[in-house]
């Protein structure tokens, strides 16, 4: 009989406490229906997305991001994983604020089989000075190259004058190569990037290759920007001996630091560099990664005020593949610190897009959870689960840790037995931002990618993630992104989660739609 009366007490207690942890729907349409289930299901990835933008057919590829009189424009390598020879034409998205993307066309077709452009690569847009039109400069990749005598890559011009119509200038009229340059590996001419250095009265065109001091990108500057005669090759811009390539490099001035961003394709991320002077020497910050594995082929565009990191988070072909070329588009804001260091943060775009608040009813729980007023104490190998993520959504939450070893975090695709989750788990022992396949039943597996963490003295973590589809991008504390592709995520329950040996304090958990 006791034992009865307790189970009554606790399946009453587990029901009040799921009706109490709710919030009213703000969008007036009545009372909102909760789907309370936890069975796993499998979601359709097909068709556009819109927040982290993906066309409707095919993926994105290495953006070209650049702004221009109130729109950011993300030209991209527009990926059919079809078509060879014919790979990579540029398209181009535009955006008032990063929240959502108008298709602008196809800026840059490819060339024919006998033409040097019959694949496409990366460049970078810039206006011209003198003529007012804007200059795409491109990567021409052609696979016949021995066979009829031409570099394997060159550098290629198209240009507009209402960013709608672009013109080809053609082989005869812009062509740039690295042959006969002594001491470059000639066939490795690619992801020009352009800017114009107010000191100097320059253009100048950094170039991805490599020479016998390892990765090198390789510089170029001239008074005319639409001239290839006039683009004469100066000391390189910055070598590495550790690493064999430097892609999609990205330089700008920001306060008084010149900056320095490439992808580096052995480790698949990100990095920067900072320094006083074009000339050098370059700092190397303690932490030179943007986000994680999961954001790749980074450049940025700036409005004057606020520059913004353009990429691609990777489809995957199943659970545990290496990640595959291309996919959707993220971009992060920039925070530029005093000391030379870069922080990431949601574009204010994003952030605001969302604005329908939606309940946040725990559906399950497992281990020590405890429910006090807008909070979940979570202790040991403990978890909530809540309702799935259905749509494109920003979930919100602020978290206090208390040891100097806790580990804790967010678990996606939280269905069944949560024997098999997907999680972003905050390792404060080792400073990092972690996600892994775990078992939130029994704890943590090895992990499968992280970013480094900042642990604030008082332990307090601000969390925002927006989520689309497979698309899962968390931020915390306006100082780090943290990317990743989760294919058990959309249209499953999610849930916070404690490991071993941790007490955390999650607040103010909200999500919106």
């Amino acid at each position: 009989m006791k034992r009865y009366i307790y189970v009554l007490f606790m399946f009453i207690t587990l029901n009040l406490w799921a009706c109490s942890d709710s919030e009213p729907s703000t969008d007036g349409g009545g009372e909102e229906v909760v789907d309370k289930t936890t069975d796993c299901q499998s979601a359709n990835e097909k068709g556009a997305y819109t927040t982290w933008y993906k066309p409707a057919n095919g993926w994105v590829g290495d953006p070209i991001p650049y702004y221009d009189n109130g729109k950011f424009y993300i030209f991209y390598l527009q990926d059919w994983r079809s078509g060879y020879p014919f790979l990579h034409p540029w398209h181009m998205v535009y955006s008032t604020d990063l929240s959502s993307f108008t298709f602008g066309g196809e800026t840059i077709p490819c060339g024919k089989e006998d033409e040097q452009d019959v694949a496409l690569g990366t460049g970078g847009v810039i206006k011209d000075r003198t003529t007012g039109e804007y200059c795409a400069f491109y990567t021409g990749h052609q696979w016949k190259w021995q066979e009829m005598g031409v570099p394997t890559q060159a550098i290629l011009l198209t240009t507009s004058k209402d960013m709608k119509t672009w013109t080809k200038k053609g082989e005869h009229n812009f062509y740039l190569s690295l042959r006969g340059q002594s001491g470059y590996v000639e066939n490795d001419c690619r992801d020009p990037h352009v800017f114009y250095d107010e000191e100097d009265g320059l253009y100048k065109m950094v170039v991805t290759t490599h020479t016998d001091a390892g990765a090198t990108l390789a510089l170029f500057t001239s008074k005319e920007l639409q001239n290839a005669k006039a683009w004469t090759l100066q000391e390189p811009l910055y070598t590495d001996p550790n690493i064999w390539v430097m892609e999609c490099a990205d330089v700008f001035k920001e306060g008084e630091y010149w900056y320095l961003t490439y992808s580096d394709v052995a480790d698949r991320k990100v990095h920067y560099r900072y320094a006083k002077s074009l000339k050098g020497p370059w700092t190397k910050p303690a932490n030179d990664i943007f986000d994680g594995i999961a954001f790749y082929a980074g450049k940025t565009m700036s409005n004057g005020t606020e520059r913004y990191l353009a990429g691609w988070c990777p489809t995957r072909i199943g659970d545990g593949d290496e990640d595959q070329w291309g996919g959707s588009l993220v971009c992060h804001r920039m925070l530029f610190n005093a000391d030379g260091t870069i922080d990431l943060k949601l574009p204010d775009g994003i952030d605001k897009k969302f604005t329908t608040l939606k309940k946040t009813v725990l559906i399950d729980k497992s281990g020590k959870a405890v429910k006090k007023e807008d909070s979940y104490v979570l202790s040991d190998v403990a978890s909530v689960s809540f309702p799935r993520l259905d749509k494109t959504c920003k979930i919100e939450a602020t978290v206090k840790a208390t040891g100097n070893d806790d580990a804790f975090g967010f678990a996606f695709g939280a269905c069944d037995d949560k024997t098999e989750v997907y999680s972003i788990r905050f390792d404060l022992k080792n400073k990092q931002l972690v996600m892994s396949k775990d078992d939130l039943t029994r704890g943590t597996t090895p992990t499968q990618t992280n970013v480094a963490l900042t642990v604030p003295a008082d332990k307090l973590f601000k969390v925002k993630i927006v989520a689309e589809k497979s698309v899962c991008v968390m931020y915390v504390n306006d100082k780090i992104a943290f990317s990743n592709r989760i294919d058990k995520m959309p249209k499953n329950p999610w849930a916070i989660f404690t490991d071993k040996g941790t007490e955390i304090s999650f607040s103010d958990i909200k999500v919106y739609e």
